[in-house]
């Protein structure tokens, strides 16, 4: 593993300073585990809202569940918790999303509501982001991230921090350890009162990652190989401060990461040539303030985000420093105009400052504001609707405005039967590497749009009185037009253009039953997407790709979960279908489908007000050997070890 040299020790510095400047005197630690101790244990599932914006689809993933993922990253909690697909490179290895269909820069991901993706790539790495740092994750499908931001074309995932008014302090320590070298350890303190609340989390990774796999591409005959240079460490610290007066909260929040990983070659080439190591290192900070006066509501947020990547390759003889830093103003104003009408005025401003030596001139700046103008009508539960109009202000030339309009119909009285339906206009900004790559980036590039459609059926209903039924079925179709690309050019270098139109369609359903019989609850989730995302039209001569799947899409996923508990005992069994996925554009090539197993189990018990979890996972049951990336293998059967103790006065 490599130092990141003196642009380390100066982040780590801030780091520090910051964070001194934040923290107070702190006693413990804000805890869900509490809450599903004193009473009998409650089931809660990544279920659909069927509150939230009227007429459209939108997600949560809750503490309860992130509380049993607090050694994963946030793609591991998302591979087993929703139906996004996400493109590993194997253990430490980045991972990417893909949402519907679309790629990882259609899908925005934010912190609190401010867009976190990297300005360089217009994407993130969701392998970076630990998910024990995270209280709540809230996903948008499709149209409704509009109302978050834009370019989140598939989709927008947010990953928030909330207080906990309870007094009194509380201390929670959880280590993992599992195979492969994998050892962690995750440490939440948080004091305070009804008025004021201190948290501070942080937490520490490393692994090996030397699982043996099947190496079936160097030769005639299949070897079983050690993975190498695959090691990464890991290491995070947020500090939340929350203060709340009448209605009014002032929130601050500094969150710092840092990941150090060598970087596996490919099956396709001899592990004894590997010498890639990449550095990734940010620190981001906020200050928002949330107030109310009499029936109006308003927020401003002021945040800062300094990130490096600093990638080195001795075989290639490349050294590659990458520093990028935003500065984010977002606020917005709600006013109610009687009982069933909201109007809300929604400002943005993002500037974009990156310092790379891939550039000319070896800088670029961007700054992008937009405005939006919402309204939200909800005629006392029966009609829902909601109205979007923002317009995007990049570099003082105004874009096409975007919009969206989602209505929704309560279709029962007595029980919570809903038909949704929205159609949205959505753009996506190029990345500044697009632009400003050298060579190959092109300045001229124009906005990617995509018209998006979806009808829904969502249902929640208390079948009998210890069952309860969920539902949801949504149809949706997308129009991505001057999609951008990197193609080879007239030299020898590729460059990027504006060169394709797709279209992504689909289905998306799912059901949960949950059933409570005195002491044990039993609790099932059963999932299923299909995808189609084909190129409709491209400019670029003898195209293969037209009227075929895009690369790395599944067209199938299905998941099915149990979970039984019982007087402190559980039990889980998850079980992920992926289909197929061609490698090639032409569909000449494919990666086979594949079913992955996990089960897990533990018990939880609390002594006076102390709460003690001891629990084992086995992941990849059946010892499946697959890949989500071609020649990127994926660990077979491997096992983890978590202890949770918690402290509360």
């Amino acid at each position: 593993m490599h130092n990141s040299g003196n642009k380390s020790l100066r982040i780590r510095t801030l780091a520090t300073g910051l964070a001194i400047l934040l923290i107070r005197p702190l006693y413990g630690q804000v805890s869900l585990f509490q809450d599903t101790i004193r009473i009998n244990e409650v089931i809660i599932t990544s279920k659909k809202s069927i509150d939230g914006i009227s007429g459209y689809k939108n997600g949560v993933i809750n503490s309860a569940i992130i509380e049993e993922y607090s050694d994963a990253t946030l793609a591991g909690l998302l591979v087993e918790n929703s139906l996004i697909f996400i493109k590993s490179y194997g253990m430490g290895g980045s991972a990417t999303p893909s949402f519907r269909g679309t790629g990882a820069n259609h899908t925005q991901l934010q912190w609190n509501n401010i867009n976190i993706n990297s300005p360089m790539l217009g994407q993130s790495d969701f392998s970076l982001v630990p998910a024990g740092l995270i209280d709540e994750v809230g996903i948008r499908y499709g149209g409704s991230s509009l109302y978050d931001g834009i370019g989140g074309i598939g989709g927008t995932i947010n990953i928030g921090n909330k207080p906990d008014w309870r007094t009194g302090p509380v201390v929670t320590f959880s280590p993992s350890v599992g195979s492969f070298g994998q050892y962690s350890g995750l440490i939440k303190v948080k004091a305070g009162n009804l008025n004021f609340q201190s948290v501070t989390k942080a937490y520490l990774g490393f692994a090996r990652n030397d699982f043996t796999y099947l190496n079936d591409v160097q030769s005639s005959n299949p070897v079983k190989e050690v993975m190498k240079n695959s090691e990464i460490i890991q290491k995070g610290l947020m500090q939340e401060i929350y203060y709340k007066k009448n209605k009014d909260i002032l929130s601050a929040r500094l969150w710092y990461q840092f990941t150090d990983r060598n970087l596996p070659s490919s099956m396709l080439i001899p592990q004894a040539s590997d010498s890639e190591n990449q550095i990734d290192e940010s620190i981001r900070t906020m200050i928002s303030y949330d107030g109310k006066i009499g029936l109006s509501e308003y927020f401003v947020t002021g945040a800062f985000s300094l990130s490096e990547l600093d990638y080195t390759n001795q075989l290639a003889a490349i050294d590659s420093r990458n520093r990028s830093e935003t500065v984010t103003l977002k606020s917005g104003f709600t006013n109610s105009l009687g009982e069933n009408v909201r109007m809300k005025i929604i400002f943005e401003n993002e500037h974009a400052l990156v310092k790379t030596e891939n550039y000319d001139g070896t800088k670029a700046r961007r700054n992008v504001a937009s405005l939006s103008a919402i309204t939200e009508i909800n005629s006392k539960g029966k009609i829902g609707a909601s109205f979007l109009l923002k317009e995007i202000l990049q570099n003082r030339i105004f874009s096409i405005p975007d919009f969206s309009a989602g209505l929704q119909f309560k279709i029962s009285d007595v029980n919570d039967y809903y038909l949704k339906a929205n159609f949205s206009r959505n753009s996506k900004l190029p990345a500044m590497n697009d632009l400003f790559w050298v060579p190959g980036g092109n300045t001229e590039l124009q906005n990617e749009s995509a018209y998006t459609y979806e009808l829904m059926y969502e249902m929640a209903k208390q079948i009998s009185s210890p069952l309860n039924l969920k539902f949801d079925f949504a149809i949706y179709h997308n129009t991505i037009t001057n999609m951008i690309q990197w193609r080879p050019g007239i030299y020898s270098y590729w460059i990027a253009d504006n060169v394709k139109s797709v279209n992504t369609s689909g289905i998306e359903s799912s059901a949960s039953f949950v059933c409570n019989i005195n002491k044990l609850t039993t609790a099932l989730n059963i999932s299923y997407t299909f995808t189609n995302a084909t190129t409709k039209q491209s400019d670029i001569q003898n195209d293969e790709s037209i009227g075929k799947q895009l690369i790395y899409v599944p067209e199938h996923m299905a998941h099915v979960s149990l979970r039984l508990s019982l007087s402190g005992f559980y039990a889980n069994w998850r079980t992920a279908f992926t289909g197929y996925k061609y490698t090639t554009s032409d569909n000449s090539s494919m990666l086979p489908a594949y079913m992955l197993n996990s089960v897990s189990s533990g018990y939880k018990f609390h002594r006076k007000s102390n709460n003690i979890s001891l629990g084992l996972t086995v992941d990849n049951l059946f010892d499946i050997s697959y890949q989500t990336i071609a020649y990127y293998p994926q660990p077979g059967r491997f096992y983890s070890i978590k202890l949770l103790i918690q402290f509360i006065k």
